[in-house]
């Protein structure tokens, strides 16, 4: 500017709805408004009294969560790890400052937002999803909740009457909760259709129920889990292979605006929940490869940062768009609802089935060493005892290959890890492998009589879901959803972890908290970079009303965030918070 002075002009503070205009005393020490005069040298506007200002914005929050704060045993420090009257500055999509509300006036920003009696914390990471379906289950046939055959055709029949023509979806349920378990066979889905083809996916997405003429069109009369009654017709239901099969041909039924569409809502739903990210666990069985390369076309054009894995062995295809991790749900086995979780011994109530691994040892093992060796996570989905002693043991195999050291800085991770056993968790952290686990799973299927009790007998229902095993050992964690399975919604997860059907798996409030934040970075290699409130690290945040650590997390299950932030964009909240987007995603990720 050649030190040609600009016109003055003011800094400002916000209340959310309400401008008032700013000066370096806070709010609550003064007795009126002033306006603080300033100038700008070189670009920088620099107040007369205060400090280089810089373009951005500071927050000033009555609690902040996750930020550094005085050791727990001093006498300011606090044992849920909060820290009071915080204000913070996002400059650049980083946030560049944490001080005192109190000297948020010398902290140099050009605007400052008081918001009130909230809780501020780094944004939510939820490190297992399906968008794709999440969004589906909304647009389709919404069967969460259903309790008996005649209301899920019910449901169909509402779907059919608002929907155009082609293949009616529908999404969510889980026939152990009705009174009786027998589901509609295929004629009756057709009649409550008009006619019209239907797939319904159970709640774990490891089961569907389907009219015979897209069981036809999908090949799946003849595949593996094609269940048939005792006069040898089709019943409609299939697992494995034959539900991966219609699953599939479902998918492809729809058109790609359907698709994206889905996605988008499922993703605007994450971030009114506070949500910053998300790890889409797409691949052949689940989904499709043109659901996934729909969402791999417009990562940097999404609100929310969006990490994707593929569930197959192709790693060339993985590298070829620079992806730095694979697999997510590829699956060693299925689900215990559906009966096809791998056990080493039989069901409690399916003695003839032990469910069934899906690929062989030699497939994995070599997985892991390529992948280890290209510098890729590796993330497998392994339910039962069976699976999850796959998982270790191949990677056992690969270490002695690869080395512990190069084997562990890729941070494998396990999904779900549920019948993990007695000693799974040390095996777990002598290897250097992470876990991703879903506490809403046991909210909804744990303690007595929940379906792990029915499918497993007592004794094993009892070691489900050991996630205070897990931290105890220092097993890297990250918390999800696995939405559409459960609701895309952190704090029920928190909740859910805080208040496990055991209370020697039971998780701390701040553990819990951090699970669903810090824990999904952890889970990525990202943990330099975002998942704290710290100078230096990108500004994914959101913030909730009141002090959220002196509350049951039950009670802010479906709660909105006050505004979500993404690398200091504003995805989720009042205008008053909006900047100018920094950075694409893409080079965070």
């Amino acid at each position: 500017m050649g030190g040609a002075r600009l016109p003055s002009r003011k800094v400002a503070l916000y209340k959310l709805g309400a401008f008032v205009p700013y000066c370096r005393s806070p709010l609550w020490a003064r007795s009126g408004p002033v306006l603080v005069e300033v100038e700008t040298r070189r670009g920088i506007a620099v107040p007369k009294e205060v400090c280089s200002l810089v373009p951005g914005l500071a927050l000033i929050a009555r609690t902040v969560w996750g930020a550094a704060g005085a050791p727990e045993h001093s006498a300011e420090g606090d044992p849920y790890g909060r820290r009071r009257d915080v204000a913070v500055l996002v400059h650049g999509g980083s946030i560049a400052a944490v001080a005192p509300a109190a000297e948020a006036g010398s902290l140099g920003a050009d605007r400052v937002v008081d918001l009130g009696d909230v809780t501020l914390l780094p944004g939510f990471v939820d490190s297992h999803v399906h968008l794709t379906a999440t969004g589906l289950a909304v647009q389709g046939a919404n069967l969460r909740g259903v309790r008996s055959a005649g209301e899920l055709l019910g449901r169909v029949a509402e779907a059919a009457a608002r929907t155009p023509g082609g293949l009616v979806w529908g999404d969510g349920y889980d026939e152990t909760a009705f009174p009786s378990p027998e589901l509609p066979v295929p004629a009756e889905l057709a009649a409550a259709a008009a006619g019209r083809p239907v797939y319904l996916s159970r709640v774990d997405g490891h089961q569907g129920l389907a009219t015979v003429e897209v069981l036809a069109e999908a090949g799946a009369l003849d595949a593996a889990g094609c269940e048939r009654g005792p006069d040898g017709e089709p019943t409609g239901v299939v697992r494995d292979d034959a539900n991966h099969r219609v699953r599939r041909h479902a998918l492809d039924q729809l058109a790609d605006a359907t698709v994206l569409a889905a996605q988008d809502q499922a993703l605007a739903l994450a971030a009114r929940r506070g949500v910053v990210c998300v790890h889409e666990m797409g691949g052949p069985d689940v989904s499709s490869r043109r659901d996934f390369e729909l969402l791999l076309s417009r990562l940097d054009t999404l609100p929310l940062e969006v990490i994707c894995y593929w569930g197959a062995f192709d790693l060339d295809y993985v590298l070829d768009r620079k992806l730095t991790q694979i697999g997510g749900d590829l699956f060693l086995d299925g689900s215990l609802g559906s009966h096809s979780a791998a056990l080493s011994s039989p069901y409690a109530d399916r003695p003839e089935c032990c469910g069934s691994l899906y690929h062989d040892d030699a497939q994995l093992t070599e997985l892991y060493v390529r992948a280890t060796m290209a510098g890729v996570q590796v993330g497998v989905h392994a339910i039962g005892d069976l699976a999850i002693g796959q998982a270790l043991r191949c990677a056992r195999r690969a270490v002695r290959v690869v080395g512990r050291n190069a084997f562990a800085a890729c941070r494998h991770r396990v999904e779900h890890a549920e019948l993990l056993g007695s000693d799974g968790a040390d095996r777990m952290a002598e290897l250097g492998l992470a876990a991703g686990v879903q506490p809403a799973f046991d909210a909804a299927w744990g303690g007595p009589d929940g379906m792990y009790e029915r499918r497993l007998g007592t004794r094993r229902a009892k070691s489900m879901n050991p996630f205070a095993d897990l931290w105890r050992r220092g097993v890297p964690m990250g918390g999800s959803s696995d939405s559409h399975v459960t609701p895309l919604e952190p704090w029920h997860g928190v909740a859910a972890a805080v208040h496990h059907h055991r209370a020697r798996q039971r998780l701390g409030l701040p553990v819990a908290l951090e699970l669903f934040t810090l824990g999904g970075r952890i889970l990525t290699r990202q943990e330099q970079a975002t998942g704290r409130v710290r100078p230096g690290q990108r500004a994914d945040l959101t913030a909730f009303p009141g002090d959220v650590l002196a509350v049951d997390p039950r009670k802010l299950a479906r709660a909105d965030a006050v505004f979500t932030m993404v690398g200091g964009r504003l995805v989720h909240g009042p205008g008053e918070l909006a900047l100018e987007p920094a950075f694409g995603l893409g080079g965070w990720t």
